[in-house]
């Protein structure tokens, strides 16, 4: 069976490579905004946007269970060339985003207006806190209907656009903070303002790009085929079960602390865990050109291909997860401490606890792909339902009843996801994949936690000599343990690896230097060998 979706490692690449980029500018302008944020507003001010941003982010979910099916039936759709198929999905659930965009702006607008009876608001902010809910529900209304015509970017892998068109919304939504911060006062609502505008923008032009790729993403009447919405239904609403399971245990962490605790508590939390998220994304990021490649891989039978992958994939995301949280875990005073100011230090206890869970869950990182890919998503969801109350359940715990804090609730919900990680979320993964136990070892865990191993003693030895009081000195010990975590991975790369990593440097290399050895200027008509010609439209494992 031949498909219209290419399965190559060297797009993946690529679009990794650019989701990298996108993401590293989304993050520095994250971190740069918090902290100027924190050293010039009260702490009651602050703890209004990870409150509200937590809960906003639940308002798209709730249409998931009809857009989470919507990448994966489109693409198994083009794939086999249909695109009058293409054309009835998308009219079959126009309609049905179009209703439940405006059941979430009413709801969403009713609950900004009575956001004081939900959540502490001190009463002088109470008019932001309704201005900043009214933006965003607006703006978490406006994208499902338009989701159903910017798939093209995921169906047909043009994930580096994509990234260049987040690069944009970024500097945009830069600019914008910049004038608002700085012509018309430090206030968080401008944060809200800039945000909600950069992504209105940013979903305009998603959707006309995503119809230029694909024009049989279009709404036609005649198209509609309510039958066949139940099909997608059923696939969405499992991963609606999921995905909104997960985002409601970050919501009710800041809820229990925000009605138990105090707003400084709401604070230090969300500063601690900003590591912690900021990696989980990044990480999503790098997993959106895995997911069409799986889907193909699975559905062209390739089921040897789709364990090698889960193997590889839950290793190379200790490498990349670890890199960043093994030094933030080590560091963690001297970052809060130079961060945020000495008023927020209990955030690094909150800062270690978070980042301390990345080794037990990115050995398993390919859970989701793999079951999305297989159309096994029941098991999945109902295995995230049990892992986040068993968090959210211990938190409660500690920071209602026992009264414990921002660190008592990361402590409970750091015990709480090893013991689930270990006992549910491993095992899971290697039935989805079909994989043994001492493979998995063999394979993923060893190899993946072996460059954090050798790398954790440089650092913590470089912590003690240089102590790390400047963003100067915090800077040398982080890269002074860089050439040990690059050398153990390098020592740790299986022999496909190192031939993907030869095959990467020789054509990175010809493409700097496309002529060298030739004293004379070639042609226009040689100018690329017809060799590689062939290579390149190749499809590659």
């Amino acid at each position: 069976m031949t498909s219209r979706v290419e399965i190559s490692k060297r797009l993946v690449a690529i679009n990794v490579a650019s989701g990298v980029l996108a993401r590293t500018i989304n993050i520095s302008v994250v971190v740069w905004l918090h902290q100027y944020l924190l050293r010039r507003i009260s702490p009651e001010e602050y703890s209004l946007l990870p409150l509200l941003m937590s809960i906003i982010v639940l308002l798209p979910l709730l249409t998931s269970v009809l857009t989470a099916g919507l990448g994966r039936f489109v693409l198994a759709a083009y794939a086999q060339g249909n695109d009058r198929g293409v054309t009835q999905i998308v009219s079959t659930m126009f309609p049905l985003l179009v209703g439940a965009a405006l059941l979430m702006l009413a709801g969403g607008w009713t609950f900004a207006w009575h956001v004081d009876q939900i959540l502490c608001v001190p009463p002088e902010r109470l008019s932001d806190a309704r201005l900043m809910m009214a933006l965003l529900v607006f703006s978490a209304a406006v994208k499902p209907p338009c989701t159903a015509f910017s798939i093209g970017f995921y169906v047909q892998q043009k994930f580096v656009l994509y990234n260049l068109l987040s690069v944009g919304n970024e500097m945009l939504r830069l600019l914008l903070l910049f004038v608002l911060l700085f012509g018309l006062g430090t206030r968080v609502l401008w944060v809200v303002v800039a945000n909600v505008a950069a992504e209105l923008v940013m979903t305009a032009a998603a959707l006309i790009l995503s119809r230029r790729m694909i024009p049989a993403l279009r709404f036609r009447v005649r198209e509609i085929q309510w039958a066949r919405a139940w099909e997608l239904l059923s696939f969405g609403g499992w991963s609606f079960v999921g995905e909104m399971t997960y985002r409601i245990k970050e919501t009710a962490i800041l809820f229990i602390l925000n009605r138990m605790a105090t707003p400084l508590d709401v604070a230090v939390y969300s500063i601690g865990s900003l590591g912690r998220r900021q990696i989980d994304t990044w990480m999503n990021v790098l997993a959106g050109p895995l997911y069409p490649v799986v889907t193909s891989m699975h559905a062209l039978g390739a089921a040897d291909r789709v364990r090698a992958v889960y193997l590889r994939g839950g290793r190379i995301a200790l490498w990349m997860a670890l890199l960043a949280a093994l030094p933030g875990a080590i560091y963690a005073q001297p970052i809060i401490r130079l961060y945020a100011g000495r008023g927020y230090l209990e955030a690094a206890v909150v800062m270690v606890l978070t980042l301390a869970t990345v080794a037990v869950a990115n050995g398993a990182w390919m859970v989701w792909q793999v079951a999305n890919a297989t159309g096994r998503v029941r098991r999945t969801a109902a295995y995230t339902v049990l892992t986040q109350l068993s968090i959210v359940v211990p938190a409660w715990y500690a920071g209602g009843v026992l009264g414990w804090g921002a660190s008592g609730v990361a402590l409970a919900g750091f015990v709480a996801s090893a013991l689930t990680g270990f006992f549910f979320l491993w095992p899971l993964g290697l039935h989805l994949a079909d994989v043994t136990f001492p493979r998995w070892v063999r394979e993923t865990l060893i190899p993946g936690l072996m460059p954090a191993c050798v790398a954790g003693v440089a650092w913590a030895a470089l912590s003690v000599i240089v102590r790390p009081d400047s963003w100067a000195r915090l800077g040398l010990c982080v890269l002074g343990g860089v050439p040990f975590y690059l050398g153990a991975v390098g020592l740790c790369l299986e022999p496909r690896d190192r031939e993907d990593l030869t095959k990467g440097l020789l054509r990175l290399r010809s493409r700097v230097q496309p002529h060298a050895g030739n004293d004379r200027r070639p042609d226009r008509s040689s100018a690329v060998p017809s060799s590689s010609v062939a290579g390149m439209s190749r499809t590659e494992e």
